[in-house]
């Protein structure tokens, strides 16, 4: 049974599905009554992130398995399409500031798991904050730069959470998190092509709307991993022409931006199909409406295609809502603006 509050996020977090330029968010009053009131968006998500964290830490897993359940039935969505399932298990994974927060935080998922053995949730959201934390032990930095304690303790960390992932295969229920999750082991652990193959065909039969998958699959058929050129690129393709239609088009747009993104490497853009990717994006945001990140990323594949106009049109609608995770720095996102002004001329 769900508490009051709860009941109300409940209610709450659906209408993310609706895009927020036309949705007037409902607002909880301290008496739990459910208001009309508009309210600003981000505050909403703030608040529904919040109180995912504090359930955790209150050890309040009923609420979270149901909430999870539900956003796995209903396929929510929110503007930009991205999934609120997976928006959920980012919420139960906050970055932690040092390893004894990172120990809490991963001690509060044991406990869930232990209480709620048959929780398919727990044990995805254990293994994403593991992941995490191998690779905040490892860094970011180049193979060469990797201390030899840094990689003993990603090592383990990767191999707790494919221990953890395994011991859920089983389980009534699944969730296709499960699945992406299980691919950045095997991205990890460097498995072979069979492996991951098979991984990602037992996902998609799983739910095949949930795009992560193919995104985790293209990003593996990368050059720096174990694809070969052109591996990815015509992944892209046949997956997108295999769903057809504007699903298809779609899909291609989400694919290309894990391709096509700051520190790609040099992919080769001309390996896609720019028209198809504007077409994808266009359809999603009709379909969903739009979101910030969408727009930032547009914006940065119109400037690796060279097209100013593109970009510009994009950087219009942005103003001043950059987003870091794209653009990594605000001065290249003010550079490559600027070249789409006819400015000066920014460099990838």
């Amino acid at each position: 049974m769900y508490s009051s509050r709860r009941f109300c996020l409940l209610l709450l977090v659906p209408m993310l599905s609706v895009p927020l330029a036309q949705c007037a968010l409902a607002q909880t009053a301290t008496s739990t009554a459910v208001s009309t009131q508009a309210e600003d968006p981000l505050a909403h998500y703030g608040r529904w992130k919040r109180a995912i964290e504090a359930d955790l830490i209150a050890g309040k897993f009923d609420d979270l398995d149901g909430m999870a359940a539900q956003y796995r039935r209903d396929k929510t969505r929110m503007p930009g399409g991205e999934w609120v399932l997976r928006k959920f298990y980012a919420a139960l994974d906050a970055p932690q500031l040092t390893d004894k927060d990172s120990m809490e935080h991963i001690a509060h998922l044991e406990d869930w798991m232990k209480q709620r053995p048959e929780s398919i949730t727990a044990r995805v959201a254990l293994a994403t904050s593991l992941h995490r934390w191998a690779w905040v032990a490892r860094g970011n930095g180049l193979a060469n730069t990797v201390t030899a304690t840094g990689w003993q303790l990603f090592g383990e960390r990767i191999k707790r959470s494919q221990e953890v992932l395994q011991s859920a295969a089983n389980l009534h229920t699944m969730c296709p998190q499960w699945y992406s999750e299980m691919m950045i082991v095997g991205l990890a652990q460097s498995w072979s092509a069979r492996q991951m193959q098979e991984t990602f065909d037992r996902g998609v039969q799983f739910e095949s709307d949930y795009y992560y998958l193919y995104e985790q699959y293209a990003n593996y058929l990368l050059p720096k991993w174990d694809g070969k050129p052109g591996d990815a690129s015509a992944f892209a393709k046949t997956s997108a022409d295999k769903l057809g239609g504007d699903a298809g088009d779609i899909l291609y747009f989400q694919i290309a931006t894990i391709l096509i993104k700051r520190g790609d490497g040099g992919f080769p853009v001309h390996e896609m199909d720019w028209e198809r990717i504007q077409r994808g994006y266009k359809t999603l945001c009709a379909q969903y409406g739009g979101d910030s990140t969408g727009r930032n990323q547009l914006a940065f594949m119109a400037f690796k295609f060279h097209d100013a106009a593109v970009a510009r049109q994009q950087f219009d609608q942005i103003g001043d809502d950059w987003v870091e995770s794209v653009w990594r720095q605000r001065m290249f996102f003010d550079r490559i603006r600027d070249w789409s002004h006819g400015i000066q001329a920014g460099n990838s």
